[in-house]
């Protein structure tokens, strides 16, 4: 496909400009916030069930956000999933957190970075910050 010609908006110009293939691709659904969430930490192997790293903690932070404070991440989910979130974070989050909590100032040692703290402080309404 030359890189000069574009797409005029029919089919027919569509399959001349990148072949027939072009119309045989399905599309994508329009995905949400919290599915592509889901998705990214499948792919990076940072589900909450394997040995937990400042990684894997920040991207359950991350959905565990999306699931509960951002609302316009469309459908609700299944009350069981709730629960398994809000046990994942009671049992295995917030103790690693504490077991990590160290008093120096660089960000390397802290179990999450500050910008996951700030965002944590944001919906937590604490005065800190």
């Amino acid at each position: 496909m030359a890189e000069t010609r574009r797409v005029l908006g029919s089919l027919g110009s569509e399959m001349n400009v990148g072949g027939e293939e072009t119309l045989r691709r399905r599309v994508r659904p329009e995905e949400t916030p919290l599915q592509r969430q889901i998705r990214r930490m499948y792919e990076r192997r940072e589900e909450s069930w394997r040995p937990l790293n400042r990684q894997r903690v920040e991207a359950f932070i991350r959905l565990f956000l999306l699931c509960f404070v951002e609302p316009e991440n469309g459908l609700p989910l299944h009350a069981v999933t709730y629960q398994k979130l809000k046990g994942a974070l009671a049992n295995r989050i917030i103790p690693f957190i504490e077991r990590r909590i160290v008093a120096t100032r660089e960000e390397k040692y802290w179990p999450i970075s500050m910008r996951m703290f700030e965002e944590l402080d944001f919906f937590y309404g604490s005065p800190f910050v």
